[in-house]
């Protein structure tokens, strides 16, 4: 892994997080997660406006030209994999308004995901998703979640809030598909606004509601989305082999397509 820290002219190269950072304490940080592609930076727009969008709604002040800065830097890395940009909350009292933040870059090489639709379960415990979804520091849950769904041999595992609502999966959207209706969580059940997620919204009828887990295993087609893997048809639930699958492979061809 690569790491760099903003310095308000330039990324300089780092390698920790300063103890006072409320980032490092509290989890105070906003984040993006893009896929960095021979030089190429996959949907950098869609990702730079969500950001911005995510600082302003927590009051996180930030300066556009670390974007630009930022796209160089993950250009000329030569690295292909997963890069994340964080905005954390900078050194303070944990009330204290945000005014100085920090931001920090890092890239990890990665090989393509190899396969073609993944085993899929539900996790047992309640989540409940900080600021209704917005991607934060505050990310254990989702990593222990993650881990316990590995340990059963599944490659992700679904998380319902305490109204028993679909949010999304560890690391995921979700997507799941009844007939011809595709269905997604609405931001209201805590799910994150991903940026494929609305590139998906963008293409399909989509609609954007409650989701029981009735709705869930009695899905005909589920797929995931995020920056580093784009679309992930799901083959089986809890075990359950999903019927016919069309709409995940077809969005895969179609993300493929924009990726080559």
């Amino acid at each position: 892994m690569q790491s760099w820290l903003w310095t308000g002219s330039e990324f300089s190269p780092a390698t920790s997080v300063p103890l006072a950072d409320r980032g490092f304490r509290y989890g105070m940080a906003l984040f993006e997660t893009v896929r960095v592609w021979d030089g190429r930076i996959e949907l950098w727009t869609q990702h730079r406006q969500r950001l911005l969008a995510s600082c302003a709604e927590r009051d996180f002040p930030l300066d556009e030209k670390i974007f630009w800065r930022a796209a160089d830097v993950l250009e000329t890395a030569g690295i292909n994999g997963v890069a994340r940009i964080y905005i954390t909350a900078g050194d303070g009292g944990p009330s204290a308004p945000v005014t100085a933040p920090r931001t920090f870059l890092l890239i990890e090489a990665r090989e393509p995901e190899r396969e073609e639709s993944w085993a899929l379960g539900i996790h047992d415990e309640t989540y409940r998703a900080p600021f209704g979804g917005l991607k934060t520091a505050n990310y254990w849950f989702n990593a222990d979640a993650l881990a316990t769904a590995k340990a059963r041999k599944l490659d992700e595992a679904l998380l319902f809030n305490d109204h028993a609502e679909l949010v999304s999966a560890c690391c995921a959207n979700v997507f799941i598909v009844h007939g011809n209706r595709i269905l997604t969580p609405s931001r209201g059940c805590g799910c994150r606004l991903g940026v494929v997620r609305e590139w998906v919204i963008k293409r399909r009828k989509v609609e954007e509601r409650r989701i029981r887990r009735e709705d869930v295993v009695n899905a005909d087609e589920i797929f995931l989305t995020n920056s580093w893997l784009g679309v992930m048809p799901i083959a089986t639930l809890e075990g359950r082999p999903l019927g016919p699958r069309s709409i995940g492979p077809k969005l895969v061809g179609e993300m493929n397509r924009l990726r080559d």
